[in-house]
């Protein structure tokens, strides 16, 4: 696995919970704005991943693992202690 797909997946958590944040605690948006919000936001940052060379390097399978798990406990920690 190389470390631009780790990075691509932390990408999309953060992504996920910034918008959900700004929806729920900042600005009650509409549902197409806040997936077109989202589908931007998500783009624009895997093209700037992309343009990153040093991403382009394998990273080990436990180094995987454990980047993956924090991830998703990032995200259900984000949800429940911002109340999203």
């Amino acid at each position: 696995m190389k470390r631009k797909n780790l990075v691509n997946g932390m990408v999309l958590a953060f992504s996920v919970v910034f918008i959900r944040f700004i929806d729920v605690k900042v600005y009650d948006m509409n549902l197409i704005v806040t997936l077109l919000l989202l589908v931007a936001l998500i783009m624009g940052l895997m093209k700037l991943v992309d343009r990153i060379p040093a991403l382009e390097e394998p990273v080990g399978k436990r180094a995987a693992l454990v980047t993956n798990v924090l991830v998703v406990m990032t995200i259900f920690l984000a949800f429940f202690v911002l109340e999203l």
